[in-house]
């Protein structure tokens, strides 16, 4: 008698009786009867769901310690939560939904596949190391693509393999696990699970970073404190253009870079004026740096840097481009 497999297990292994319609002893499905490729979307969309918002909350706890300007206090910085809130909920449903579509269930199926052509059981080994294997590949790809770019040094190959091993083993496995449940009602145990472990997980990230800083493990960046005295030098710029403080009270612009509201270079400033360091009430910047009778120069220079290290700066065209040019104390 023809030995058959029942739809949706895998070969039988070498030698093990078959009886038609009854799964082999021992022998794992490679594919549960109905596919459960809608509960393995599903999973793998709130893991990566959960996955983005996580680390959008590490990136936002690690810049809080870059040199940072500017801001709004009141309804304008409530707002300003608000719309980020908002923002990242989106952001991380669109990634989540995307992220299940173009990788986690592929990957899923892919995991199957291999176990099929191998002959092996349907594992989360199996699943473990096809991710593996595809983020190397990845890795390998994209990171050679960064490198004839000009972009990066040979450190981008395993930095990519293992942010990538990071992003979707998790959510691979879990969406893995809903769709081979093994028991009635289990698909809806493991996205409950990895909705709770998401919510867990973020609690912990948030602790942890409010420890950090609380502890003074990391600080959230300061402008420096200076005082007139500590003003008095030559501030140059990478372009030539300097600006000399004397501790009359007198400056003297020499090539100092001329911006228009839109960012472009109108020329360059060479000229003298009065300059004064004074306290400001506006958030992230407890100085002011006013700087009279200099034509171009008279409104927007600030301090920044660090205590060892400080800085004055003008933003190019509205603040709101990121984009400033800076001029550092010589001495």
């Amino acid at each position: 008698m023809t030995q058959t497999t029942p739809p949706g297990w895998g070969p039988t292994p070498p030698g093990a009786p078959v009886t038609p319609g009854v799964p082999p002893q021992g022998f794992m499905p490679v594919r549960p009867p109905d596919g459960g490729n809608g509960a393995v979307f599903t999973v793998g969309a709130v893991a990566i769901g959960a996955e983005t918002v996580i680390a959008a909350l590490v990136a936002v706890a690690y810049s809080l310690q870059s040199e940072s300007h500017g801001g709004e206090g009141g309804l304008g910085g409530l707002f300003g939560t608000i719309f980020a809130l908002v923002l990242l909920a989106v952001v991380s449903v669109i990634a989540g939904l995307a992220g299940s579509a173009m990788a986690v269930l592929p990957l899923v199926l892919l995991g199957r596949a291999v176990a099929r052509r191998t002959r092996r059981r349907d594992s989360w080994q199996l699943t473990l190391a096809t991710v593996v294997v595809v983020a190397v590949a990845l890795a390998l790809l994209i990171g050679s693509c960064m490198l004839l770019a000009g972009f990066g040094d040979l450190l981008v190959y395993p930095v990519l393999a293992l942010s990538l091993i990071v992003g979707l083993a998790p959510a691979t496995l879990c969406a893995r696990a809903a769709g081979n449940p093994g028991k009635p009602g289990a698909r809806w145990r493991v996205l409950g699970g990895v909705a709770l472990g998401g919510l867990g997980l973020l609690a912990v990230t948030l602790a942890v970073g409010v420890a950090a800083y609380s502890s003074g493990i990391l600080k959230i960046y300061e402008p420096p404190r200076l005082t007139e005295a500590d003003m008095v030098g030559t501030w140059t710029g990478g372009d030539g253009g300097s600006l000399r403080f004397e501790a009359d009270g007198t400056v003297t612009a020499k090539g100092v870079n001329e911006y228009e509201a839109t960012g472009e270079k109108s020329g360059a400033c060479n000229s003298t004026g009065k300059w004064q360091l004074t306290e400001n009430e506006g958030v992230g910047r407890p100085f002011e740096l006013s700087i009279a009778d200099c034509e171009s120069l008279s409104f927007g220079w600030g301090i920044g840097g660090t205590e060892e290290h400080p800085t004055v700066f003008t933003w190019i065209g509205e603040p709101d481009s990121g984009e400033r040019y800076v001029l550092t104390r010589q001495g």
